[in-house]
């Protein structure tokens, strides 16, 4: 039985890792469309969600924060992801939940 949890842990933690990786590149991808098109937040969130869709992760939550999107300002955009793990089967232990975000200065705004 240990050895089961053991095996359990370390293939959870190689897949939390892998899912962390892709919802940091889906967080990227949607700060980059952010940066130049800052006032069109469904464009940003399609933009993350097909980053992540692209390795087979569905997001569960994207916040863009752009407190003025102006010229020369930041603009940030947060991906929040549910992990299912393996353990949580096997010894009841809850998702995990991991968060990308990334930061990028705004070009423009296009209206």
């Amino acid at each position: 039985f240990l050895l089961l949890l053991l095996v359990a842990g370390v293939a959870d933690f190689g897949r939390a890792f892998n899912a962390y990786i892709v919802i940091t590149n889906a967080s990227r991808e949607g700060a980059r469309y952010a940066s130049h098109f800052p006032l069109d937040e469904d464009g940003i969130e399609q933009a993350a969600i097909d980053e992540a869709a692209d390795s087979g992760v569905t997001l569960s939550d994207i916040a863009i924060v752009a407190p003025n999107p102006v010229a020369g300002q930041p603009i940030r955009v947060t991906v929040t992801y549910q992990f299912p793990t393996i353990m949580s089967s096997i010894v009841g232990a809850a998702n995990l939940t991991l968060c990308g975000s990334t930061e990028m200065v705004v070009f423009g705004v296009a209206t």
